[in-house]
This record gives C-alpha cells, sequence and structure tokens, in this order.
C-alpha cells in the first residue's frame, strides 16, 4: 500500500472521528477527487444541504502580493480537499489579509446537477446560514473580499491600481463559472447579490465590461454606481492622509518613503492609519458624503475593473445591458447612523444654527458660506422640515434627508438602466418591521417609528446565526410566511429572471411584481406588512433633488429625469 493511499485512509477516518454522526460528512467525488463538506438540514423545512467551506479562489494577498491583483489558485489537483471546517473570518474583520475564500451551499437533492446559483456578496455573511434559499433549491455562495485600505486604495500608478477588491469578487466569479459544476451548480444561472457596502461594486458590474459573461443577474441591495460618495478619481489627498498617519503630521510627502511604509506596516497598522481620514469641516466643503476608500476610475484600461464614471457609460449606453435586475433600498436607511438624535432630539434643534447640506449627486463644491451655498441650503431646508426649521419633532423628517443620500442614487440607477436594458429591472422598496429586524432592535429599539433601517432585510433573507432559536419560536410565526415570501420571490428571479413568473404561486397568492416601464411613472413592490405594487412614495423627494441638480448643477449631456 503506497504512502499516499495510507495517508488518505487515516486522513479519512480522522475525519470521520472528529464528529459524532458520521451522517455529518458529506462527500463529493469528481474526476478522482473527493470533496469533503458538512451536510446541515434547514431551519423551516428540514431539508438537507451540504456547506464547503474557505475554499481558496486566489492566492493570499500578502506580501508582494499586497494591493496587487488577485492570483487565481489551480484547483482539483489533489485527491482530497476536506472543507468541512467552518469559517468564521472575513476580510472586513482585520485580523487577517488572507482571506480570499468562498464558501458553498449546495442542497442534496438526488438526479439534480443543475441547480440556480446565489452569489452573495456581504462582509458579515459569515454570521448567517442560506436555510431559505435552500428551501427554494438553490445553491448559495459567499466570498470574502479586500476591503479598505487593502481593496480599494489607488495610488495612480502601478503600486495599487485601485479597486482590488471588485477584482477579488471577478477571480471568484471566474472559480465559479469554473467550478460550481461540481457542486450541480447551473453556470447559465448565475446571480450576484450585493448588500450594504458591498452593493455599489455589484451595481458597478452593471457598467463594467470586466464581468461580461460571468453572471446573468444581479440583486442590488441599498446602494449604487452613482452614488458620489462611492465613486472618485485617484486622490492625493487620501494619500498625503495617509503618509502623516503613518509617518508623523507636517512631514514631507515622500512617495517612495509612503509606499514602503504602506508595504511593511502591519495589518492593524494600516487599518488604525486609514480609519475616519477626514473630519467633518471636509465632508461640510464636500458637500458629499465620503468613503475614504471607495471605488475609483482606473487610469490604466488594462485589467481594470472601471476606466470611466458609471454616468459616462451611461450616456454613452455602453451598459451591461443583458442582465436582469432587481434593486431596493430601505425606506428609513440611514436612520440607524442618527442614534446620538434619537437618544437626544434637543440635539436637532442645533442644525438651525448649523446646517450643512449634503447633496446626493456629482458636481461642483460651493464655498461654505456663500451667498449660493446659502441658497441651496435655504431650498433644502425650506423642502425638507416645516417652516424650514428643524426642532425636536423632526427627527422623522431629518432621517428621510439622510436617508436620501443613499435612495436617490439608487433610484437614479434603476431608472437610467431600465431606459438602456434589453432586460428588465424590478425595484423593491423595504419597510417590514419585526422580530428579525436586527438593526433595528439593536439600535433603535425604543423608536417608535415605523418602517425599517440599512440592514433591517439581511435577516430575513439568510438566516440570522445570532436569532437561530427565534425562527420556530411561536411568537413569530406570522414573520415565517413573510421570510417564505422573501425567499421564493429571491429563488424565481435567481431560477428565471421573473420573481413573479406563476400567476398560481400559493406561497405569493397570486402576487406580480411588474419591471419599471421607463415610459411610465415609476412603480415599485413595497415589501411591508403586505406585499404589493405601489408607486414611489418617495416620487416627490426624488424629483426635488433632480430639480435641483438641475438648476444648480446642470449637466445637458445626459437625460435622466426620474
Amino acid at each position: 500500500m503506497s504512502f499516499s493511499i495510507i495517508f488518505f485512509f487515516v486522513f479519512f477516518v480522522s475525519i470521520l472521528f472528529c464528529f459524532s454522526n458520521s451522517d455529518e460528512v458529506y462527500v463529493i467525488n469528481t474526476n478522482g477527487t473527493k470533496i469533503i463538506g458538512r451536510k446541515f438540514f434547514t431551519v423551516f423545512e428540514d431539508k438537507p444541504y451540504a456547506a464547503f467551506w474557505k475554499i481558496p479562489y486566489a492566492a493570499p494577498p500578502v506580501g508582494k502580493l499586497r494591493y496587487k491583483p488577485p492570483n487565481p489558485l489551480r484547483w482539483l489537483d489533489k485527491p482530497v480537499y476536506n472543507y468541512s471546517i467552518p469559517y468564521n473570518e472575513s476580510c472586513a474583520s482585520g485580523r487577517t489579509e488572507d482571506c480570499l475564500y468562498l464558501s458553498i451551499y449546495t442542497p442534496i437533492i438526488k438526479h439534480i446537477f443543475d441547480f440556480p446559483v446565489v452569489v452573495w456578496i456581504h462582509e458579515d455573511a459569515h454570521k448567517h446560514s442560506p436555510d431559505f434559499l435552500i428551501d427554494e433549491e438553490v445553491i448559495v455562495v459567499t466570498i470574502s473580499l479586500r476591503t479598505s485600505i487593502f481593496g480599494f486604495l489607488n495610488t495612480g500608478d502601478e503600486f495599487a491600481g485601485g479597486n482590488m477588491g471588485a477584482k477579488d469578487i471577478l477571480t471568484a466569479l471566474r472559480w465559479i463559472r469554473d467550478n460550481i459544476g461540481h457542486f450541480s451548480g447551473d453556470i447559465n444561472k448565475v446571480t450576484v447579490f450585493g448588500s450594504e457596502s458591498t452593493a455599489p461594486i455589484v451595481a458597478s458590474l452593471l457598467v463594467s465590461a470586466a464581468g461580461e459573461d460571468l453572471f446573468q443577474r444581479v440583486i442590488i441591495q441599498g446602494g449604487s454606481a452613482l452614488s458620489p460618495a462611492d465613486y472618485r478619481n485617484y486622490n492625493f489627498e487620501i494619500m498625503n492622509k495617509l503618509y502623516w498617519n503613518l509617518d508623523g503630521p507636517f512631514e514631507k510627502f515622500n512617495r517612495t518613503k509612503l509606499y514602503e511604509l504602506l508595504s511593511k506596516s502591519s495589518t492593524k497598522k494600516l487599518l488604525v492609519a486609514s480609519y475616519d481620514l477626514f473630519d467633518s469641516t471636509e465632508v461640510r466643503d464636500n458637500q458629499r458624503l465620503i468613503n475614504s476608500f471607495p471605488l475609483t476610475v482606473e487610469l490604466s484600461g488594462k485589467g481594470a475593473f472601471m476606466n470611466k464614471f458609471p454616468l459616462e457609460v451611461y450616456k454613452r449606453k455602453i451598459t451591461n445591458n443583458a442582465v436582469e435586475v432587481m434593486i431596493g433600498y430601505t425606506n428609513l436607511d440611514s436612520l440607524h447612523k442618527l442614534d446620538g438624535f434619537v437618544r437626544n432630539r434637543k440635539l436637532l434643534k442645533y442644525l438651525n444654527y448649523n446646517f450643512q447640506y449634503l447633496l446626493p449627486f456629482e458636481g461642483r463644491r460651493d464655498e461654505y458660506g456663500s451667498k449660493l451655498y446659502k441658497k441651496i441650503r435655504r431650498k433644502i431646508m425650506d423642502f425638507y422640515f416645516v417652516n424650514g426649521t428643524v426642532g425636536e419633532r423632526s427627527l422623522r423628517r431629518f432621517a428621510k434627508y439622510m436617508s436620501d443620500q443613499v435612495i436617490y442614487p439608487i433610484l437614479r440607477q434603476a431608472t437610467l438602466h431600465s431606459q438602456v436594458s434589453c432586460n428588465n429591472v424590478y425595484l423593491y422598496r423595504f419597510t417590514y418591521q419585526g422580530s428579525f429586524s436586527l438593526v433595528w432592535n439593536t439600535v433603535l429599539r425604543n423608536l417608535n417609528f415605523s418602517g425599517a433601517t440599512s440592514g433591517d432585510e439581511i435577516c430575513y433573507q439568510f438566516k440570522c446565526k445570532s436569532l437561530s432559536t427565534a425562527y420556530n419560536a411561536e411568537e413569530t410565526s406570522n414573520e415565517r410566511l413573510f421570510i417564505k415570501k422573501m425567499a421564493r420571490l429571491l429563488g424565481n428571479f435567481a431560477k428565471h429572471g421573473n420573481p413573479t413568473p406563476h400567476s398560481s404561486d400559493d406561497i405569493l397568492d397570486g402576487l406580480q411584481w411588474l419591471p419599471l416601464n421607463p415610459a411610465k411613472s415609476v412603480r415599485l413592490l413595497n415589501m411591508g406588512r403586505e406585499l404589493k405594487m405601489i408607486k414611489l412614495p418617495e416620487a416627490k423627494r426624488m424629483e426635488f433633488w433632480t430639480q435641483l441638480r438641475n438648476e444648480f448643477f446642470p449637466d445637458r449631456r445626459i437625460n435622466d429625469e426620474l
């Protein structure tokens, strides 16, 4: 008996020995290779599925590979792969840069070899389970990608070209294209699903040629490629701030020394140095929210994720328009960020004396306190607040204003894409509030408002591990039907590109979700206590921003009226 056979026997027996129940081990045999995972059952329907954790799709981006494009790895060149050990890390945790892994969750159903695939990209995906989509017979893949300085530093040269986190996603999608068949996945039914901080990246797949033929559908939740906070050119100011934070303030900028510091500093030191680079005065003068490490327009066209601004792509109608799109938002998206005002509403009245406006679109910056600045500020305050005055009772109005910094770019991209796309764009608005509204119940639990804030939809789409025992509790029985409806809509979209293809669906009870029609006013699916098509509730607010943009920041090159 050869050493390799002895090794495999000992290895496999050791795997079985690790678990008290051998049924917990699930093995896929493919091309002479054994792929070992773990077997589980879904929380509602007790359906079996297999989990395969921590599958590397690219080499660890450490050492000389820090800030560099992902380096794909070969696969299926060993007799045994053990992916049965849970992976509870992500790049976003900051504990390690060795984080380019994906995990696969596949239904266990005999004689079915072409499950649709949903690739869910979320920084905390490891804190969730795929049960609801498994019940709909959909494979779920989660991806960990580089974020912050490691994923999106752009130095304007070969040191760090930018958008590495987005290129991580593309590399993972290529791995899925080449290998998901071994897990019974259908490469012709791949849906990329981006939530919250990853939503702008997934939204940018619609305006990037780099991802063509890697997916057929996208779901964009709470973000847009048209957010002014999440796109910019190479920014020398960020490099200068990093240099000061790493080498001490007031030091004369030295690019060579900065690159040495960026290359040799520890993960922790770089995260500390890159945190909160812009203060409130800089945000005020920018008149837009600032993401220190957003997607950027790359100077080099070779291997670029993005070399044109998204609006320019829409103007030239060179979008990825063969993709079916589902896009949506929570109605009070930014309310969770206002917890200081929630705890002490008296603070709101001070905004009257120092209201520093934000704009949800691109354009010039006006000098703070100038005549034009004051004119724009007065228009915004008069529109959003009673008598143009912010008071202790203005919390909901202020939350709508802040949320519109996110909602307006989403609706703008949805509208633009529906005008140029060959396929349908489905728009939704999430307002459901219940036991699994994790963010609301954590940050806003004492606030008696209706609606939902960013992140509240997640535990209705993917089982939150922190709430596992609550899903089958008697007091949440009504919410289980809502979860099943959500899963059916997502599952149908992954399978058919249409969330309501069957009028006789017993779960959806005859619901028909209509796509956007560019020739008509915006209608969307409101996901509240009842699922129903409605006119856009934020229509007047969106019209206000469009009129303000046209009046003060005109750009005649593109017509994107909401």
